[in-house]
Formats: C-alpha cells, structure tokens, sequence
C-alpha cells in the first residue's frame, strides 16, 4: 500500500535508535467488539472472488485484518480477510471504524474549501491575515505562505514529524499527549524547505495550520466538519475528534512490526493517543463505506461547486521531475498507466487507500490494521499483492 502521501511519521535515525535501545514487549491493546452490520452488498460482484483471494493472500503474509469496499458499475461490494483484535479473535468486519490518518487531509481542505465558496476565506491571501503573530512566530515561511502554498503543500514550511526531537520525544513517552503548540514548536526556527511557491514538497504541518485558520475563522473546525461535511452529507458512520472518539467499541486494534522482523505487537493505546492529538493533518475515522460515500460526494460535485473543485484537483508536482502530482487537498497518481484519484493514509498501525478510477468510475477503500510508518518485513510480498488489487478493480 502506498503512502507516499500520508506519513504521520517520518522516522529518522533517532527512530532506529530509540528502538533498538527499548527491546520490551509493548502492551498496549484496547477494546474492539462487534459491530452491527446492516449494510447491503452485492454479494455476486463479478469481482468479488477474485478480490477476496487476494485479501486472504495479505492475512496469510501476517497482516492481522483487511479490509476493502468499492463501488462501481456492479454496484457496491465488500469484505475482510483476519482480525481487528488478534487478542480476542475478534473477526474484522466491514462495518468497524478504520483509521484514515492523512485521508483527513482531503476532508480539511474541503472544509477550507467551502469557507472559500462562502466568500470567508481566500485561497491567496498569506496565512498571516487569518492567523496571530503568536502562532507564526519563528516559523520561517509563515509571512509569505499562502492558504492555497498550505493546500497543495508548496509552502516550504518545515516538517514538523521529521524532527529529531519529536521522534525522540514521542517513542521515549509513547502515550504523551501532544498539543498544537507542541507540533509548532519543533519548527520554530526550523529552516524552510524552500522559498515559498518555489516547489511542492508534501508537510503535515500545512494542514495543522489549516485547521489553526479554520478555527480563527469559525471557531471550531472540528464541529465545521462535522457539521458542514459529515452530518451535511449523511456520512453518520464516519467521526472527527468527536468527543471520545478513540475509545468507540467499533474502532479497529491497531498492530505495527516495530523491527521490521515479521513479530507483530500491539500498539493501540499508542497509536489512539497520537491520532487523537493531531488535527487538520489526521483525526479521522470512519467505515469504508462512509470513506467511499465521502470521495463520490466530493468528486461528483456534491459537496463543492464544479468551478471548486477544479481549484482542488489542479495538481503540481515536485520539481525538477516529480510524476505524482497533488491538488488542493488530494493527490493524482497513475497506475497501470490510469489515473487515480484519493489520497493514502499511513501511521503507527494502520495504512489505508481511498481513491478513485475516472477510467471505470470506481470508487475503492482499502484499509489494514498494521502500522506502515515503520516498514514492516512483508512490505514488499504486500505490495505486490496491492498491485494485483489495484489491477482488478480497473479492470472493466
């Protein structure tokens, strides 16, 4: 599974180090039950067979739980492979809640986006007119960037998440909450990536600032989402910092391969608490088929005004021969030679994919209960396997 797009972590050396040093079995599981399932499949999807094979295959390489939903032509299909709960044997259904860990990056520009169509935002206007001196201080770029530079990630802000300093922190206090000033805080006098505008490199810290802009604007971006975009849109599965929300009973374990040696451990009070600190960048969690209602609403006009969303899906690509490219808030990348349209997610212990094939207008969300910041030792039989998915589903 690709996360080119969607690290919450950039693990350096320091990451490699702490780790080695810190040899203990972690024990962090967290309640996973049953969820009620009253959603209706095709269950003689044409490709439902030979996908389901696949998802097997993934179990068998040792991922703990799988999960894919997709809608096109045939109509809307589903399945899992493994457990959301190894301790338990708790099956994966298709109803639990999935971590989106950077898809929440698509909702947020959404949400800046519809700020825009309401004439309280402008796309190019510097991000110093939205937000106080104090929050902008010491970071470089800050009085030249643009809301559309935090967007498209061509500000040339520092990256919070590849600081030594947080790696360190974070892995020695694993179940740390951070604030927004934390995250802020590793930047500050931290050198840019580049002048701003000048190239496209893609930082999470772009889209905490977007959330920090969106809060000066309506006072709490977190109830604009929910209220704008996922109660707007009947998406009444799907969750962002809702109170409690990483304690719901329907959330998936999550796992991670910590050396890379194929011995999975759980880390889920870990990877809660690190979700639940980060907004704007991270935070959501939904059910495949929210994630999948959420892109079609998006992509067919239904949540932004066409003139909108040719703001959003108009791509640059990091120089000087960058092939993938990204918008406003989601990416454009090209598989077996075909456009494909989403945005990936990856942390601690999950990954996932959400996109679509304008080719065969499918719509696809694949999500695994296992970390892909930290690569684990079936990275490569996985992603094999992945391209196989990736092949049948554009298929016509």
């Amino acid at each position: 599974m690709k996360t080119k797009y969607s690290d919450s972590f950039c693990w350096l050396t320091a990451f490699l180090l702490v780790m080695l040093l810190s040899c203990s079995e972690l024990q962090m599981d967290a309640p996973t039950e049953s969820c009620a399932n009253d959603e209706q499949f095709n269950i003689d999807h044409p490709k439902a067979e030979l996908l389901q094979q696949k998802l097997d295959q993934i179990i068998d390489l040792g991922v703990p739980g799988i999960v894919l939903a997709l809608k096109d032509a045939d109509g809307t299909w589903a399945s899992t492979s493994g457990l959301s709960k190894i301790e338990t044997n708790m099956p994966m259904e298709t109803c639990h809640l999935q971590f989106g860990q950077s898809v929440a990056k698509t909702y947020m520009s959404a949400a800046i986006l519809l700020l825009y169509e309401e004439g309280r935002i402008n796309l190019d206007e510097k991000i110093a007119k939205y937000l106080p001196e104090s929050v902008l201080e010491g970071i470089a770029n800050a009085s030249e960037a643009t809301v559309r530079m935090l967007l498209n990630h061509t500000s040339g802000i520092a990256e919070y998440n590849d600081k030594p300093r947080y790696v360190t922190f974070l892995l020695q206090h694993p179940l740390h909450v951070f604030t927004i000033d934390d995250y802020l805080n590793y930047v500050r006098g931290a050198s840019p990536r580049f002048s701003a505008g000048e190239n496209h490199s893609y930082t999470n810290t772009n889209y905490l600032l977007l959330a920090l802009i969106a809060d000066e604007i309506t006072g709490d971006h977190k109830e604009f989402i929910r209220e704008e975009i996922l109660l707007a849109h009947g998406l009444n599965n799907s969750y962002y910092h809702n109170e409690g929300f990483m304690n719901y009973p329907d959330l998936v374990n999550t796992y991670w391969d910590r050396y890379s040696n194929g011995k999975i451990e759980n880390c889920s009070e870990m990877h809660r608490i690190n979700v639940g600190s980060l907004v704007g960048d991270d935070g959501i969690i939904a059910t495949p088929l929210d994630y999948i209602s959420f892109l079609e609403k998006l992509l067919t006009n239904q949540m932004l005004a066409k003139s909108t969303m040719d703001e959003m899906l108009d791509f640059v690509f990091a120089k000087p021969d960058g092939e993938d490219g990204y918008g406003l808030g989601i990416s454009q990348e090209f598989i077996n030679g075909e456009e494909q349209l989403g945005h990936t997610g990856g942390g601690l212990g999950a990954g996932c994919i959400l996109s679509h094939y304008p080719k065969n207008d499918t719509y696809f969300f694949l999500a695994i209960n296992l970390g892909v910041s930290i690569t684990p030792g079936i990275a490569d039989p996985f992603e094999e396997i992945a391209d196989e998915i990736y092949a049948i589903l554009l298929e016509d």
